[in-house]
């Protein structure tokens, strides 16, 4: 069994709250014309925004803005701001957000050089091929678009949610700033974090054979679950903040992938479809799937690695037989994300009350055909966790 595999990661990372102080330098490494983009029009009541302005000022940058990203980000978006970085002749990008909007940068610096509709390199009309240098400041831990070269985006126009990986869509640099994060409501911490662990989960189970890469992700997937009681408990929590935010830095940047290479994330191409078509908050989709998903695939192949789960991550006695251990896991799952984090634990609880979708959800999800993850799921299991998700 080959152990073989290749790892690259460009991004430069500063990492805690004295590190803005170099952001300038940093943005002037690529150039003099900035676009900063972001989500709300709340930023610019920020000390963050004040400081991105003061040192744009020293550095004699030029700062153009584009607001306005949704949480599900939009490619009318993308090409939106695409259009600003043609016309402003954008030299580089700075990001400041949570994933949603460090996704929708990612290719606004890829569309920036391409004269038509973004969609297509989703659509496999045209291939990604230049791109303006990106700086990013996330204020959300949760889904390592600041140190990975993923991004996903929607078409509302068509009701799709599609991701598209390429190297040069890693970020230059980012700015990993805990305190950032504080102000950031206890529901979308909560919705951040449970991604993260997600991103490991569904990697660890696909079983890489390299041990320390599984001890890797047990000692990340342990730090996120300790931490995220804390920050429930105490959202100014500054040690917690910054190891949720480090652990979930590192979750798709690949390091963990080692011998899976892509490994299919089975589970969140399942919740894309829930974010597409009902516009739901991704972290609380996949709370809400994760749990069916597992009781899903959960047999007498899988169960060893569900114990080894439950038993080096979630708790559980080592004594307990497979499937007991399995099951005690889930239910520890579903303590922490509905009792302890307070998330509705139903999709009908979420607007999604009838079925109407699910066989297109499906067969997107299983890219038209079966997924080959943790077990073969056909696009009628994907229904089946759909059911039992409501």
């Amino acid at each position: 069994m080959s152990d073989d595999f290749f790892y690259h990661v460009p991004t430069r990372v500063y990492f805690g709250d004295s590190q803005l102080e170099n952001l300038g330098q940093e943005l002037a490494r690529h150039g003099r014309r900035v676009l900063l983009t972001y989500g709300s029009e709340r930023i610019r009541g920020l000390s963050l925004y004040s400081e991105i302005r003061a040192q744009a000022e020293r550095f004699g940058l030029t700062l153009a803005e584009a607001g306005g990203v949704e949480p599900n980000p939009r490619h009318t978006t993308v090409n939106r701001m695409a259009e600003i970085c043609r016309r402003e002749k954008i030299d580089v990008v700075l990001a400041v957000g949570g994933g949603s909007v460090l996704d929708c940068a990612k290719f606004v610096c890829a569309a920036a050089g391409y004269d038509g509709d973004c969609w297509d390199f989703f659509a496999g009309r045209a291939k990604m091929e230049t791109f303006l240098p990106l700086v990013t400041i996330p204020t959300l831990a949760g889904t390592g678009s600041d140190m990975d070269a993923f991004g996903i985006i929607s078409n509302d126009q068509t009701l799709e949610k599609l991701p598209l990986y390429h190297p040069g869509l890693f970020p230059q640099a980012s700015f990993l700033v805990p305190s950032l994060t504080v102000s950031v409501s206890p529901y979308q911490t909560a919705c951040g974090s449970i991604d993260a662990f997600s991103h490991y989960l569904e990697v660890y189970l696909m079983r890489p054979n390299l041990l320390a890469h599984r001890r890797v992700m047990e000692g990340f997937m342990k730090t996120i679950l300790e931490c995220i009681p804390k920050v429930m408990a105490r959202p100014d929590d500054l040690e917690a903040r910054a190891n949720l935010m480090w652990a979930s830095s590192w979750a798709l940047n690949g390091f963990t992938f080692g011998t899976t290479g892509a490994a299919p994330f089975t589970c969140h191409w399942i919740e894309d479809e829930l974010s597409a078509k009902y516009d739901m908050t991704h972290g609380l989709g996949l709370a809400i799937l994760l749990p069916h998903y597992l009781e899903y695939c959960l047999n007498e192949e899988t169960a060893p690695l569900y114990r080894e789960l439950a038993v080096n991550v979630l708790g559980a006695d080592a004594g307990l037989d497979a499937m007991e251990a399995a099951r005690q896991g889930i239910a520890a799952l579903r303590g922490l994300f509905f009792e302890t984090c307070g998330l509705r634990s139903r999709l009908g609880e979420c607007g999604v009350t009838d079925e109407r979708h699910f066989a297109e959800m499906a067969r997107v999800a299983c890219r038209g055909g079966v997924i080959h993850g943790l077990i073969e799921l056909t696009q009628e299991d994907v229904i089946n966790i759909y059911r039992m998700s409501m």
